[in-house]
């Protein structure tokens, strides 16, 4: 008898797929075959016999050598420009950060119950535990809380 698979083993590495052969192996493909499509169409039908005399070996090296610091400024370009408005998109839809965001909120006002407390703790330190950060797991026996008026704000 085979053993059960969770949906969310099988989703994590549906996610696992998609982001391996979007990010690396798709692209790494696709600029390929720019570059292959571009020496083709472009180099090889050039007049005056241009495309006679440069081979893809050459071809491949001036492009890289153009094309990589044109991507490059562009990719600065948006990295300046057009994060803040992707990020304050995705952080519109992101309920995590919406739900701790009010937790600190309401922690600041002295509005948090225990049982708040408790659940907010645990559920960070589970993330931190699964994705390897065990060592920033806060151990709530170690802190001291200030007591009313024995604050160091005395000087």
């Amino acid at each position: 008898m085979l053993p059960k698979i969770s949906k969310v083993f099988i989703r994590r590495r549906w996610l696992d797929f998609r982001n391996g052969h979007s990010i690396y192996l798709a692209f790494l493909l696709t600029f390929v075959n720019f570059i292959l499509i571009t020496y083709n169409f472009a180099i090889k039908q050039l007049p005056f016999g241009l495309g006679d005399y440069m081979s893809l070996p050459l071809f491949i090296l001036i492009f890289v050598s153009l094309y990589g610091p044109a991507a490059i400024i562009l990719g600065v370009w948006h990295r300046k420009h057009q994060y803040s408005v992707e990020n304050e998109a995705l952080l519109r839809q992101n309920w995590m950060w919406a739900w701790i965001m009010q937790y600190q909120i309401r922690l600041i006002k002295g509005k948090t119950n225990p049982k708040e407390d408790d659940l907010v703790i645990s559920y960070l330190n589970d993330v931190l535990v699964r994705t390897n950060k065990s060592e920033l797991v806060g151990q709530d026996d170690n802190i001291n809380p200030l007591s009313e008026g024995k604050g160091d704000d005395k000087k």
